[in-house]
């Protein structure tokens, strides 16, 4: 992968100064960070430049580069994902409730586990507050039991894919409000997997891309119109 900083007199400026130092010219093929937002004065003059640091990375790397997880492609087979899913099941049927787990797929290193049961629904919590601590957990336990890059999805009663849905329709209008307003949005800081979702739901726009800023659990996706 190429690094390279840059400044300007905005973040944008210097954003645009980096992708042409990079040579390219398709800023969803960059990971930005954000390194100064730079200090501006009286008349809206720059006293401090913004600065940013600009990684070339390839399509395969982006959705790991964007979790800070850039690592070799690595993909989780058929039989892995169905360990996962037993071992997962295996946790779940310990609790004091009627549920169970079902492997519901996978893709990249990533397993997709429902939980499923006349008492799943509470184990999806307050706005999926429990639910996204418990993957937390699960997710530790995977990466000693099964395999240290196996990531895991956890569903129950259905309610991530209802949140994966109202979440990409929510991402779809506020890239269109950036359309017209040639402004930034910067999106409520989100867990990993979900910032995946809006990276995934934008990256064929031809007019918005996408980055990520700040440190976990504050880590936050930002949409930007596409620099002409």
């Amino acid at each position: 992968m190429t690094t390279v900083e840059a400044t300007g007199n905005t973040v944008e400026e210097a954003k645009k100064k980096a992708l042409q130092a990079l040579g390219v010219d398709d800023p969803s093929k960059v990971v930005f960070e954000v390194l100064e937002e730079g200090v501006r004065g009286l008349l809206g003059i720059a006293v401090t430049p913004a600065r940013v640091r600009a990684t070339l990375i390839s399509a395969s790397q982006s959705e790991e580069a964007e979790e800070g997880e850039a690592q070799p492609p690595f993909v989780v087979t058929p039989e892995m994902a169905r360990k996962t899913a037993e071992y997962i099941d295996h946790l779940v049927r310990k609790l004091r409730l009627h549920v169970h787990a079902v492997l519901r797929g996978s893709h990249s290193r990533y397993v997709e586990v429902e939980i499923v049961g006349r008492d799943a629904g509470v184990l999806v919590g307050k706005n999926g507050e429990v639910l996204n601590q418990l993957q937390y957990l699960v997710n530790s336990l995977v990466a000693r039991v099964i395999d240290p890059q196996v990531r895991v999805v956890l569903d129950s009663a259905g309610w991530r894919r209802r949140r994966t849905e109202r979440l990409r329709n929510q991402v779809i209008s506020i890239a269109n409000e950036v359309k017209r307003r040639k402004e930034e949005a910067v999106l409520p800081p989100m867990p990993p997997h979900e910032r995946r979702i809006v990276h995934q739901t934008l990256r064929d726009d031809p007019e918005v891309f996408t980055y990520s800023e700040g440190e976990e659990p504050n880590r936050y996706v930002v949409i930007s119109p596409r620099v002409e």
